[in-house]
């Protein structure tokens, strides 16, 4: 049964705010509430049986309007809650900022949690009410998603619902992505207002969109690195495309386009990254001449494990004019980004020598993560709690603006069935997501946990640790991208210097003993009707359960691969 009726107010005619309104509106039936919807230049001050006036509001309009009201402050895309008498105010610095404070009143008010991807749930908890004024402001300017390669428009819709609910407000696309996905995605981004990157490894499709023959099998590796190295008329037309593409779609607001995937030698690195920011400056200056105000970055990534395309020289100059992308490969997760280990140790250097050009030239420096890369770190896919807590806070001490998670499926070799065809990736990768986005949004490590372990009642300490013991022992694996690269752990078919690495073999051997050793004897019965996207048949506990399984059969099959091929 409905119960007393409140008032929303709404103050702008936004998209994103009437949005806002809308999914208050829903929220609070679902719940069992009932309300009106009022614009505010015809709000009634005297509504029968109403309960509370809910004001969605941005701040300027409230220092504007409600003038002998307290004064409020928020920084970056953050909001604010109060109550007065009998209004509850929620104040966004823009539309998007109204919509984050939406989804924490109903989580405040109602006990609403977003923590699974399919699953929006009421919870029944003792909810601190904020009588005074409350104010929450992002972690991080930049917070979001890279998505590459995944077609699947379902998912990625859910993704940007879920993200938003959970504090995001980036999503980042491939332009060959963009281009088949975005008839369907569109109005989902834009009604949340969030930012959108076009980019990635996407110059081979630029090139063929433009009609240039420049297939790739027509275009040698090293022509795609030297695309940014020459002023050619080729380069106008690419950049040309890009703003027509730009100025298609008004939610796109920053490009990134990356470098093809390829390492450069070390006799011509050192001139490889000027040319490339070069490039990304005459894109800039492209994108203002036709009246855009999208964005533009460059990245530093190592490439094909190439140093010279992450690291900068004394002599290189960093551009006032566009922003950083960082991304470090074959980082060993199971250490800090601190940690001595040699490698990591000089990506540490280099982000930090980035980050301060980047400041001193007034521009920003965002980081790229591999928390939910299951190319990067497997099937042998690792939880990451302490790891991504760690990281964000160490990041937030260097003062760095934004930090982006890709997300990337598995990759398909077809060897073992038994896995692969039914290997459930979108769940798995889903926790460092969930951890990733709350405590990027600013939310502190501990209620985060706490959220997403609490639906297993009294199961849920056995199964944190569990999982924190898997961080521990699963991580480790990834300290092997780099000397096996192209290969990976997974991939021993592929490493010709086999004998060189026991230690794998036995590693795996370890993973899989300690993995044989838990009860999942009830998996079995689930495995029967599991299937690689039929998440939403399973409890959160149920899906664990598959996800040790998996994890331990993944250790078992490639333990005896590497003890064959070293015996071999």
């Amino acid at each position: 049964m409905l119960r007393i009726m409140d008032e929303i107010i709404y103050w702008n005619q936004h998209e994103t705010t009437l949005f806002a309104v809308e999914e208050l509106r829903r929220l609070m039936r679902n719940a069992g509430y009932e309300c009106t919807i009022t614009d505010s230049g015809r709000s009634s001050s005297h509504i029968e049986n109403s309960n509370r006036k809910i004001h969605l509001i941005t701040t300027n309009e409230y220092h504007a309007t409600c003038k002998d009201k307290k004064i409020i402050t928020i920084n970056d895309d953050g909001f604010a809650l109060f109550k007065s008498s009998n209004d509850v105010w929620i104040i966004g610095n823009e539309a998007r900022s109204i919509l984050y404070g939406v989804y924490m009143y109903c989580r405040i008010r109602f006990g609403y949690e977003w923590t699974r991807l399919d699953e929006e749930r009421i919870v029944d908890k003792d909810i601190p009410t904020h009588e005074q004024l409350y104010i929450h402001e992002p972690m991080f300017a930049r917070r979001g998603n890279i998505i590459e390669t995944i077609n699947d428009p379902n998912y990625i819709n859910a993704l940007i619902d879920w993200g938003v609910k959970n504090g995001q407000n980036e999503y980042f696309f491939t332009f060959f992505l963009w281009n088949d996905i975005k008839s369907y995605v569109s109005s989902t981004l834009r009604k949340r207002n969030v930012h959108v990157t076009l980019g990635g490894h996407s110059l081979s499709f630029l090139l063929n969109e433009i009609q240039e023959k420049t297939s790739d099998s027509e275009l040698k590796q090293n022509d795609k690195l030297k695309f940014f190295a020459e002023n050619t008329k080729l380069q106008d037309k690419v950049i040309q495309k890009i703003v027509d593409i730009c100025m298609e779609n008004e939610v796109i607001t920053r490009v990134s386009l990356w470098p093809e995937d390829i390492g450069i030698d070390e006799k011509n690195g050192s001139e490889f990254l000027p040319t490339y920011i070069r490039f990304t400056e005459k894109l800039k200056e492209a994108l203002q001449k036709n009246k855009s105000q999208v964005g533009v970055e460059y990245i530093v990534y190592n490439a094909g494990l190439s140093w010279n395309m992450l690291e900068r020289k004394e002599q290189m100059e960093s551009s006032y004019h566009v922003d950083v992308l960082y991304a470090f490969w074959g980082r060993d997760y199971s250490t800090s980004i601190d940690s001595n280990e040699p490698k990591q140790k000089r990506a540490y250097e280099t982000l930090q020598d980035w980050n301060k050009e980047a400041i001193k030239k007034g521009r920003s420096l965002t980081v790229l993560e591999y928390y939910s890369d299951h190319f990067m770190l497997s099937e042998l896919f690792p939880p990451l709690l302490t790891r991504i807590q760690q990281d964000l806070h160490d990041y937030k001490k260097l003062n760095i603006q934004g930090v982006l998670n890709l997300i990337v499926p598995t990759h398909q070799k077809r060897k073992h069935p038994e896995i692969e065809e039914n290997y459930p990736w979108k769940w798995i990768h889903h926790f460092n997501n969930y951890l990733y986005a709350r405590i990027a949004w600013g939310e502190e490590y501990k209620d985060v946990v706490e959220e997403y372990f609490n639906v297993l009642n009294e199961d849920k300490e056995a199964f944190q640790q569990l999982f924190i013991e898997l961080e521990k022992l699963i991580s480790q694996h990834t300290k092997w991208n780099a000397p096996l690269f192209p290969a990976r752990l997974v991939d021993p078919e592929k490493v010709q210097d086999r004998l060189n690495y026991p230690q794998i073999p036995l590693y795996l051997r370890e993973v899989y003993k300690r993995l044989a050793e838990w009860d999942l004897t009830e998996t079995e019965s689930l495995l029967a009707i599991q299937t690689k996207d039929n998440l939403t048949s399973f409890t959160t506990k149920e899906m664990m359960l598959i996800y040790f399984y998996y994890l331990k059969e993944v250790a078992g099959i490639h333990a005896e691969a590497w003890t064959l091929e070293v015996e071999h």
